[in-house]
């Protein structure tokens, strides 16, 4: 019976370790999951790879592109940004097929790749856009013949191929994903087939010992002489005295002790295979092949939204801020070198560029004119986007820390529709001391302020205008109260400046001549985001300028020996007088009407953007 169940052993065993190594083999799910993309229209300039295809298998993808005999291009973008991008044109749109219409195969995804045509594309006319340089991508790559990249991208991301925007996208594509495939039966399988295997070889000596036993030699005894009168003593010294029998019959058992021991060694030997069998056997098992035992799985508790439900996206993230920001300096300082006015409109507007293009002017006329700080290259410190699907959209950046070499710079930058780049509307040098209030993250985003807003404690539109009253009238404008004048760095600075030019002017032309100042809001339009508290940082332009005109009809005032006020009048003297203009740009926080701050000026910048002759009229 030992042997029926040793063979009964020995089958259990092969079957639970054959069970154990197919799962492991050939049975074992693919490591590398691939789908191909077959564009349906070759002619198209562009293929999107849907986010809804990348996030169906979760990890890192490996994008691999070829087929093209132009520079290969691709890009990473949020989803709704890309196909506003694409809205005025066609395009290749790789999506996941219905379930009715996968085949079953574990190693690979099929799509649905169809020709999606954008909202606004006007039928029978096609607009094809260069991809490259967008300000919407996240991140974009390049390379000639072949690309391949490895990229783990969020959720809401989808990819864009394609060349040059005017060629055909490049015709060979595949998106690949490493898989970590786990046999957690494979383990225990195995490690139970090589119990059975040890109890079926355990079974299989113990039965041949117990047959040994039952069909060796048996030994009769001797036999008895005839029985007769015996004397005890006689008796008691025989059975004292060792006899030469008995001495071989010691003799016998010795040699078969030593036997037995080698028998035992025998059979420990042959039972030793079956443990290194085993070990060798559980030693290709890794980790992923052995269930999870005692770790119980912690559930994710469900997260409640209390965003209203039409929250909007923030206009870019942090690694889009991080790129553009690098554009911007690169562009601003090409076009600094040249006094490019038409390069430095790539990235530029408002008040921001009219100092530029004054700046610009006169460098043409004097060389050693210095242009306006131009934006440093990073790193980005503060981003607060606004929280906006459309366009335009607007975002308030800082760039530069305490351990930068230059001044951390504030701006606010605009991007009017998909197709332009941010440009740059307000910039200024952050004041030495200042603290920024407390601003949304980037990830949430902040809303636009509108300019006649009436829940701060100025609104963003008459925020110039009351600003020009105090820098006339000081601590007697009924405004006063409402800011922090004592660190106010910027009104410190202009009133050092008048008063240094009036003792200047009073040396030469006090009785002849008068000078005056003046202030008033600027022409550009406000730029204002919420903060936290639900204040503002609210960004503003002023005008200011200086005034020098004769007290008598034979007074002459010369021209000041500054060769930028002599570039726009082209004189040395003048009998009527004349005035040079200047420009600043502002950075506020502006608290809430209900707070007890007082409104802070946080940056400026100060440039001279023009002089002129009074009329006679004016001069008399």
């Amino acid at each position: 019976m030992r042997f029926v169940w040793a063979v009964v052993a020995f089958l259990a065993a092969v079957g639970l370790i054959g069970a154990g190594v197919a799962q492991l083999t050939v049975l074992r799910g693919a490591d590398t999951i691939t789908s191909t993309i077959e564009p349906v229209d070759e002619e198209l300039p562009y293929i999107v790879i849907d986010a809804e295809v990348l996030r169906e298998h979760p990890g890192q993808q490996t994008l691999t592109i070829s087929g093209s005999d132009e520079e290969i291009f691709a890009a990473y973008g949020r989803t709704s940004d890309m196909q506003a991008w694409l809205s005025d044109t066609s395009y290749n749109h790789a999506t996941l097929l219905d379930e009715s219409e996968v085949e079953e195969d574990a190693s690979r995804v099929d799509l649905a790749v169809e020709e999606a045509t954008g909202e606004f594309a006007e039928t029978g006319e096609r607009v094809w856009w260069n991809p490259r340089a967008s300000d919407l991508w996240v991140e974009e790559m390049t390379a000639e013949g072949e690309l391949e990249t490895s990229l783990t991208l969020p959720d809401g991301m989808s990819i864009l191929l394609s060349t040059t925007g005017s060629r055909p996208a490049p015709a060979d594509v595949t998106v690949s994903w490493d898989t970590e495939v786990t046999t957690p039966w494979a383990g225990p399988l195995i490690a139970a087939g090589c119990v059975a295997l040890l109890v079926g070889l355990i079974l299989w000596v113990a039965g041949f010992l117990h047959l040994r036993r039952r069909r060796g030699p048996r030994r009769k005894g001797p036999k008895l002489p005839p029985t007769a009168p015996v004397d005890v003593s006689e008796q008691k010294q025989l059975d004292a005295a060792p006899t030469a029998e008995s001495d071989d019959r010691h003799d016998d058992g010795g040699e078969q002790d030593t036997k037995g021991a080698k028998r035992t060694r025998r059979r420990a030997l042959f039972v030793v295979p079956a443990f290194v069998v085993s070990g060798a056997l559980l030693a290709g098992c890794s980790p992923s092949a052995w269930p999870e035992f005692g770790a119980t799985p912690t559930p994710t508790p469900t997260v409640e939204t209390t965003e209203p439900a039409e929250k909007q996206t923030p206009a870019i993230t942090d690694a889009q801020a991080d790129r553009i920001i690098a554009s911007m300096s690169q562009t601003m300082k090409d076009a600094d070198e040249n006094n490019d006015v038409e390069l430095a409109e790539k990235r530029m507007e408002g008040a921001a560029l009219g100092m530029r293009e004054v700046a610009y002017d006169i460098r043409s006329d004097v060389e050693d004119y210095p242009a306006p700080p131009a934006v440093p290259k990073g790193p980005v410190s503060v981003l607060l986007p606004q929280a906006n699907d459309g366009w335009p959209r607007t975002a308030l950046v800082v760039v530069g820390d305490e351990a930068s070499e230059d001044t951390p710079t504030i701006l606010t930058m605009t991007q009017s529709s998909p197709w332009e780049t941010y440009k740059v509307s307000y910039m200024a040098s952050i004041s030495a001391g200042v603290e920024l209030p407390e601003l949304a993250p980037a990830w949430l985003g902040a809303a636009l302020v509108p300019p006649d807003s009436s829940f701060l404690q100025v609104a963003p539109e008459d925020l110039a205008s009351t600003y020009a009253d105090i820098i006339g009238k000081g601590e007697d404008s009924e405004y006063a109260e409402l800011f922090d004048l004592e660190s106010d760095a910027f009104r410190e600075a202009l009133s050092e400046k008048r008063r240094t030019t009036r003792d200047a002017f009073n040396e030469t032309a006090e009785g002849t001549a008068e000078i005056t100042f003046d202030e008033s809001a600027g022409d550009s339009d406000p730029v204002s985001l919420a903060t936290f508290d639900s204040g503002a940082i609210v960004a503003v332009s002023l005008d200011d300028s200086e005034t020098l005109k004769p007290t008598n009809t034979d007074g002459v005032i010369k021209v000041p020996e500054a060769p930028q006020v002599q570039h726009f009048i082209g004189e040395e003297e003048t009998a009527t007088g004349l005035t040079t203009n200047y420009q600043s740009e502002l950075f506020f926080f502006v608290p809430a009407k209900a707070s007890e701050e007082p409104i802070e000026l946080l940056g400026y910048s100060y440039a001279l953007v023009g002089s002129e002759l009074l009329p006679e009229s004016e001069g008399e």
